[in-house]
């Protein structure tokens, strides 16, 4: 089952690059978890001190909580500024719901 995990953070501009390099540090060591498909890092069009994370996983089930790799960066962008932490469920969605 396809699962994505978000992270955001809000934080101030002055954190924010050391916020993104914590993010760089943790995304090259989580590459080669099981089950993840794709990272992805954003920064926010309107807010310049916003980011977030997402981690595509495919698992026999989602992981409800989160990953324990998310819930790990999690807890350590929380110096950083207000996380809040995700899970999304992939829907199949039809093609005539697509037209």
């Amino acid at each position: 089952m396809v699962w994505m995990e978000m992270i955001r953070l809000r934080a101030t501009e002055g954190q924010t690059e050391a916020a993104l390099g914590l993010l760089r540090y943790s995304v090259n060591n989580v590459v080669k978890e099981s089950g993840l498909v794709q990272i992805h890092v954003y920064n926010s069009a309107s807010f310049h001190g916003d980011m977030a994370l997402s981690l595509v996983w495919d698992t026999h089930l989602p992981h409800r909580h989160g990953s324990r790799t998310g819930l790990t960066i999690g807890e350590t962008l929380n110096a950083f500024g207000l996380v809040e932490h995700s899970i999304w469920v992939e829907k199949e969605a039809r093609q005539a719901e697509l037209a």
